[in-house]
């Protein structure tokens, strides 16, 4: 058994890692979904669909919080380039059976832009996109090697004058491999928390945008027009497993928008000591690393976790701060 669960992992991490994302895939909606939010899944170079148990799994995957035994808060901001920013909230208690729920924001904006005219001259107003998104999520372990995961989503977005919204569900599965074995061998393997998941994403989030508004307000044309923009379906495929008695942590995720080319992740993470650990990843052409440390307060457990992402398309180095506390 374990032969066979072992070359099952081998041909999933080699699977994932044999395709790589492909250059000109931009200019779809919901383009910031793609970049890795939180400090620990970015220092890992995004491959967290197999990991997800803190204040980023909502994003990613779901399903992974369905062993949280204590009520969890995690938050994040990620400063960005060009006036960017990219940041989340999120809380999630544990209930009866194994189970948890929980509520997730997600915030992404472009910061202001000065409105020119045809000529070239000041408007005299700023021109910005703020992007939310509001989960509610819920995840169950229903066997002891496997637990689901859902998001029911809210999406609102504000551009100018215009706003847009709708409402979106994200899907995930976790597959606990070690308990295809007894205690006993699990105790002797040099891999340890072998896990998988999956995840499909974003089904049915749209934008759509009707520019009436807009032209009454700043044009003389009292007509306005419609436009959808649509998310594309993601479906992901993360491994993860831990060596070095748990102290080394080891993923990779592939994953495959409907509309666009696969995309590569992969990452690792190292505790020095049990409280400090030292991280680093390949997020789809991009290096990234980080640190985090753990600490303990009346009880309570803190993470701190701090990600630097070099930058792709020369847009600029960004910086990654996230804290999670599990009381």
């Amino acid at each position: 058994m374990f032969r066979i669960v072992s070359i099952c992992m081998l041909a999933a991490f080699l699977t994932v890692g044999t395709v790589y994302g492909e250059d000109g895939d931009g200019g779809y909606a919901g383009a910031f979904f793609q970049v890795p939010a939180g400090a620990r899944p970015t220092a890992m170079g995004g491959a967290y669909l197999a990991v997800s148990n803190d204040g980023a799994a909502p994003l990613f995957n779901p399903a992974g919080l369905a062993r949280l035994t204590r009520p969890l808060f995690g938050s994040s901001y990620r400063a960005m380039a060009q006036d960017r920013s990219l940041g989340y909230v999120t809380v999630v208690f544990p209930v009866r059976g194994e189970s948890s729920l929980g509520a997730h924001w997600l915030f992404a904006g472009s910061g202001a832009v000065e409105t020119r005219d045809a000529d070239g001259y000041p408007l005299g107003r700023d021109f910005s996109q703020n992007n939310h998104q509001f989960t509610i999520l819920f995840a169950k372990r229903f066997e002891k090697f496997v637990s689901f995961g859902a998001n029911l989503s809210y999406l609102y977005s504000t551009m100018s004058e215009l706003d847009a919204n709708s409402v979106g569900f994200d899907f995930g599965l976790m597959f606990y491999m070690d308990h295809f074995f007894s205690r006993e061998n699990r105790d002797q393997m040099a891999i340890r928390d072998i896990q998988v998941g999956l995840t499909v994403k974003h089904i049915s989030k749209t934008y759509k945008w009707n520019s009436e508004k807009y032209n009454l307000m700043y044009t003389s044309d009292d007509l306005g027009s419609e436009q959808t923009d649509e998310v594309p379906i993601e479906f992901g495929l993360g491994t993860s497993a831990r060596f070095l008695q748990r102290r080394l942590l080891v993923a990779a995720d592939l994953l495959k928008s409907a509309h666009q080319g696969a995309a590569f992740h992969a990452g690792a993470e190292y505790y020095v000591s049990q409280e400090f650990a030292l991280r680093g990843g390949f997020s789809d052409g991009r290096l990234t690393a980080g640190t985090g440390y753990l600490f303990k307060v009346s009880g309570n457990q803190l993470a701190i976790d701090y990600a630097f992402s070099t930058d792709k398309a020369d847009e600029g180095s960004e910086h990654i701060f996230s804290l999670d506390l599990l009381f």
